[in-house]
């Protein structure tokens, strides 16, 4: 065999073997990947997420005050507890622990359920509020969500 065949024959092999070594290391980087979506994906699934609101309703005789709270994630939120604050604008300025609703926050909400409670707002509990949600969910314990809410 010339000497020529053989180092064809050498490159060729060299050309497999790097891109055999390439088509390896592009699967790799694929299936990190898929695992990391797919991690995502659980994550999601086991997590609760909450989204609110404030809206008028028809009342009786006027148009109320409702605050709706959401749960927009994947699964059931458990050991809910809402809190309102708001600025002390008669004294020093510090925050304050208000009640605002007139029901209780059900301790459960199911995936994409929504619930909407009566407000009692007065001269002392005007907007802006601060709001902290928290709740356990199949992913953590203890997660808090803090917005402010007008």
């Amino acid at each position: 065999m010339p000497i020529w065949v053989q180092w064809v024959s050498f490159l060729i092999a060299i050309v497999g073997a790097s891109s055999g070594l390439y088509a390896l290391f592009l699967n790799h980087q694929r299936t990190t990947i898929v695992v990391r979506a797919e991690k995502e994906r659980l994550e999601k699934k086991n997590k609760a997420k909450f989204s609110i609101s404030r809206i008028k309703a028809q009342g009786s005789k006027r148009l109320q005050d409702k605050f709706v709270l959401q749960n927009v994630g994947e699964a059931e939120a458990r050991n809910i507890k809402v809190d309102f604050f708001n600025t002390n604008r008669l004294g020093d300025g510090s925050k304050r622990k208000i009640s605002l609703l007139m029901e209780d926050v059900p301790s459960r909400m199911n995936a994409g359920q929504t619930n909407e409670f009566l407000m009692g707002i007065h001269g002392g509990t005007a907007p802006p509020w601060e709001i902290v949600i928290t709740w356990d969910d199949d992913f953590k314990e203890g997660n808090i969500l803090e917005t402010t809410l007008t």
